[in-house]
Order: C-alpha cells, then structure tokens, then sequence
C-alpha cells in the first residue's frame, strides 16, 4: 500500500459512497483511513423525490443521514458545489409534503430533466404511483441503473425493463405477485442471480398467491391458518412463523406474520 500514489487513493475514494467508504476507514494503513475518513466527514449523500398526488407534483431532496431534518429544495442543491454531493437514492413517491412547493407536470419535467445528470450512480430506485397516462413522460428518470429496485404496482413492465436492461440490479422488492403473473421474468432473475422480496398483509388471498410459487415443495402442514384478512381460524395457531426450501439454484423463504408485513423471499444462486 505503501507504493500506491496518494492521489490514486483519493480518486479510488472519491467514487465510494459513505456506506462504502466504512472499510477502508478501517484499514491500519494512516494514508488510505485517513484519506478515507476525510471523504466521509465530507460526504452528503442525497435522495432526489418525485412526489405525484392526483395532478400535483413535488420535487425535493432528502439528506439520507438526516432524514429527520426534512426536505431541502432542488433549486439550492443544484447551487451548491457539488464536489462530495452525490444522489443514491430515486423516489417516485404519492404523499405530499406540507413543506415544498407545489407544481405542475410540465414543471416536474422541467426539474426532472436538471436533476437528470446527477443520477448516474443510484443505489437505489423506488416506484410508488403509476408511470403510466401522463407520467409517462418520466421514463427516462426511471429508466436507469441501481443495485436496488422498489417497485409497488402490478404492470410488470418496469421490472422486465430493469430485468433486461439493468446490469447492476442484485435485489427487487415489490408487492407480492404469484408465480404465474411474473412467470416469464423469472428466467431472467435467475440470469441475474438477484434476490427478489414480495411483502404483504397475511390473508387468504394473499396466502393462495404464496402457494403458487411451493412448487414441489412439502409446505402444507406449516402454512399459518387463516379465514378472512386477519383472522386465525385456531386461537392457538402461531402468530408468526418462517419456512425455507434451498437447493443448488435457488433459496425460496416465507416469512409470516399476523401484526406485522409479511414475506416472501427467492434468491437466485
């Protein structure tokens, strides 16, 4: 490490985000934990947020080490300099804040297209209203690279599109979906080796949608008994409970519970 020039280190470095930059602050050697803690004192990381509630838009940044403090306005980040500033995370959001302006469509487009060359490097993107009808024209916010996508509606597009065009995706969280619905992604999930979780309400809808995807799976005589939403038919049937299957290509993982959300996890080895 000796040999390596300080100013490789501190480039290496400067392309880590804060999570990222936790092991090389470690490190015994002073050059590479003190180049590493200096980049980390300095840091920002930032999470840009669409928000859409019927024919109302908001845009905003959220400091992501201090989300408590609230949102900050696009307009004064873009000001700034941006040199330790970096966007990890996109938001497609519905809940409006009491604390941002709001705006029309065109002008979300407008905001949207500047914030556009800051997002090249997201950890996360997460999709809450409908991009169909007029958000649409927000396909090319979307239509990017992450390691992470969350995604909370039933058209199935937007996952086939990251499935096939996203290189960086390693994990999916969506609502839950059964195996006939998402049937022909799933041969790109296991190209990808990606994780994909499906959260839910435990009810007997839900729970038949679960066993679509047992496959030759033994699982019967462990799924949690259920009548209406949330409701066990037994008073003495476990609140909550887990089940697994594993092999060489797959993990499948069924997590329940009756207060809480529940779960349903595959891992593509």
């Amino acid at each position: 490490m000796d040999d390596v020039p300080l100013l490789f280190v501190n480039a290496v470095l400067h392309c880590l985000n804060s999570e990222s930059l936790s092991t090389p602050r470690l490190l015994a050697h002073r050059t590479w934990s003190g180049v590493a803690e200096e980049h980390h004192r300095k840091r920002k990381d930032y999470a840009f947020w669409l928000t859409n509630s019927v024919n109302i838009y908001q845009i905003t940044m959220q400091h992501l080490s201090s989300r408590s403090e609230g949102y900050t306005d696009p307009e004064q980040w873009l000001r700034n300099d941006k040199t330790h500033l970096r966007v990890r995370e996109l938001w497609f959001g519905v809940i409006l804040s009491r604390n941002a302006p709001e705006i029309t469509l065109e002008e979300a487009l407008q905001w949207s297209l500047r914030m556009a060359p800051y997002l090249t490097d997201l950890d996360e993107i997460v999709i809450i209203f409908h991009l169909g009808g007029a958000n649409k024209s927000f396909d090319f916010l979307w239509k990017r690279p992450c390691h992470k996508l969350g995604y909370y509606n039933k058209d199935v597009s937007v996952l086939r599109w990251h499935l096939e065009n996203n290189d960086r995706l390693e994990r999916i969280d969506t609502n839950l979906f059964s195996c006939d619905e998402v049937l022909d992604l799933l041969p790109l999930c296991a190209e990808k080796r990606l994780t994909w979780k499906m959260e839910f309400g435990l009810c007997t809808y839900n729970l038949n949608s679960v066993k679509t995807w047992q496959g030759d799976v033994q699982w019967d005589g462990i799924y949690p008994l259920v009548t209406n939403k949330n409701t066990y038919v037994e008073p003495d049937q476990p609140e909550k409970g887990t089940a697994f299957c594993e092999d060489e290509h797959i993990r499948k993982e069924f997590l329940w519970s009756s207060r809480n959300e529940s779960s349903f996890t595959i891992t593509w080895k």
